[in-house]
């Protein structure tokens, strides 16, 4: 037997009081989802939303996918040999060559254009060589 009963009708009552808020949190979120549905429907047709929604969420991941891409595809490929696809190429000899000569064009773009540059610089009256060839 309990010795202090009324300590088993407060336990109870807080019981149901704590139920009470819980039912009570659920309804209000359910009401608030309908409100938003119901203005949205105000505002403009649901499969137009919908399309808008997957238009929105499409865009966005087309972003991330841009800025993320190598390590997202990465991620995504060792998840499943069948999606080993989706792994970025590794890339190949030739590319690297290619890759290589073109570091070294630009190297020397950017000494002739130095040395034009420094001839402006030198001003109208110095004698410059003339290509006759």
């Amino acid at each position: 037997m309990n010795p202090n009963p009324g300590s088993s009708i407060s336990e109870s009552a807080k019981g149901r009081t704590a139920q009470t808020k819980k039912s009570s949190l659920r309804t209000l979120a359910q009401n608030l989802i309908v409100r938003a549905r119901l203005w949205l429907d105000k505002l403009l047709s649901f499969p137009y939303a919908r399309v808008a929604m997957i238009f929105v969420v499409g865009f966005a991941a087309g972003v991330v996918w841009q800025s993320y891409g190598s390590g997202v595809r990465t991620t995504i490929a060792g998840w499943s040999p069948y999606l080993g696809w989706l792994a970025p190429p590794a890339a190949s000899a030739s590319y690297q060559r290619m890759r290589a000569d073109l570091v070294a064009a630009r190297q020397s773009l950017d000494k002739l254009g130095n040395d034009i540059s420094r001839l402006e610089a030198q001003g109208p009256n110095v004698p410059r060589r003339r290509a006759d060839r």
